[in-house]
């Protein structure tokens, strides 16, 4: 047995380790940066408008401990609080929602009427309610990711194959137990893809609230270094901003092939 396993098991490993799914995008990032290094200088682009990645490099990474740390902390702080509430509160929502279908019919449209209007015309009201303390900010990504991360969730615990639910009835099974058995299991890719958009809408959401709120975060950082054109900090800020986005949303990727494996 343990023989015919052995074999299995480095076959799965080796399938799960792509080499190419690493190199492509570092080729490809060292090629864009080769290209840039050599087009904006030779096409006399001003260093306001485009500067070179070399000269990006060496500003942030000159101004990065007593200037831009401080901002990239605290965005991370806003980020990562933001959307460790969302993803089980939207979650939840859609568990108690997806009982009752009438409740799916009367909540569905105010979800998606959430998720389409823009944060940044709700963050003043905000602001007017609950004063302007900065961590108010993760409230902002908590309610940018919670209808988004609801909506997915709420999707794949109601399209579940009515053949499944059949057959767990048929067994005698209660509600919590075909939930727990049947629906849940089966929704988890929509789970995912929700909390993977919520990665996204999170990012967006803390810098959004930065360009309202002032003073902190990697979103007022841009608007201050604009107003002083220092356009190596603008391009910096805005490539942290979506550094941090990228890496939450790997991680979730990560755990997603962790736990979803029939995908593979």
């Amino acid at each position: 047995m343990k023989n015919t396993l052995k074999p299995t098991l480095s076959k799965h490993k080796k399938k799960d380790f792509k080499p190419a799914a690493i190199i492509a995008p570092l080729v490809a990032l060292a090629l864009l940066y080769g290209a840039l290094e050599i087009i904006i200088p030779l096409s006399g682009i001003n260093r306001i408008v485009l500067p070179t990645p070399t000269a990006i490099i060496k500003v942030i990474a000159e101004a990065f401990a007593a200037d831009i740390w401080p901002h990239f902390i605290f965005n991370v702080k806003v980020i990562f609080f933001g959307f460790l509430i969302a993803v089980p509160f939207g979650m939840l929502l859609a568990a108690i929602c997806s009982q009752f279908n009438i409740i799916v019919k009367a909540v569905s449209p105010y979800v998606i009427l959430l998720v389409v209007t823009p944060m940044i015309t709700l963050i003043p009201l905000i602001q007017l309610w609950m004063g302007s303390d900065p961590d108010i900010r993760i409230l902002v990504v908590v309610i940018q990711c919670t209808p988004i991360i609801m909506l997915n969730t709420l999707t794949g615990f109601t399209t579940v194959e009515q053949s499944k639910l059949d057959l767990a009835r048929s067994m005698g099974a209660s509600k919590l137990q075909t939930f727990i058995k049947i629906i849940f299991p089966n929704a988890m890719p929509q789970v995912f893809t929700g909390i993977k958009l919520g990665c996204i809408f999170s990012t967006i959401g803390s810098v959004t609230a930065d360009f309202v709120f002032g003073m902190q975060g990697l979103g007022f950082k841009v608007q201050q270094a604009t107003k002083y054109v220092m356009t190596e900090v603008v391009y910096g800020s805005i490539i942290l901003i979506a550094l941090i986005g990228f890496i939450l949303y790997k991680i979730v990727a990560l755990i997603e092939r962790r736990i979803i494996v029939w995908k593979k």
